[in-house]
């Protein structure tokens, strides 16, 4: 049944993207005969899920070699909706991500990648607590 979309804030946020196969023409082929040589087509498809409603609130379809990373400030800019915390993994720990999740005020729970030694941010409040970075901005 059709379900009226969500009002209000969200409490929690979460973003992945998963790699979609295309078939096309000869691909039972390869399935019969094994490979052909030629690659396969992938597309991703990027998400942000309301983690209470298990409402998709955005998504983005892109070519297989773009990242999560590039594609979270297009998904946070689908919703006008307060959004709390925000998670998503490693990928999306980068400058862009933490600048996107900043803007729409929310809290980014997301993994330290390994080469992390300090958060430093433009306007707010780090904390750093066991394998996450927490940003808290002030009203």
């Amino acid at each position: 049944s059709f379900k009226t979309k969500t009002r209000g804030a969200i409490q929690h946020l979460a973003i992945d993207a998963t790699g979609l196969k295309v078939y096309g023409e000869g691909e039972w082929k390869v399935k019969k005969h094994g490979t052909d040589g030629k690659r396969r087509v992938w597309r991703k498809l990027h998400i942000a899920v309301d983690t209470s409603t298990h409402e998709i609130v955005a998504a983005e379809l892109s070519l297989s070699d773009v990242t999560g990373a590039e594609v979270l400030p297009n998904l946070l800019k689908q919703t006008r909706r307060k959004i709390i915390e925000i998670s998503g993994d490693g990928a999306y720990d980068t400058r862009n991500c933490h600048d996107a999740i900043r803007i729409k005020r929310a809290v980014a729970l997301i993994p330290l990648k390994v080469r992390f030694s300090g958060v430093v941010p433009v306007n707010g409040e780090a904390k750093v607590d066991n394998n996450f970075r927490f940003f808290v901005l002030r009203e």
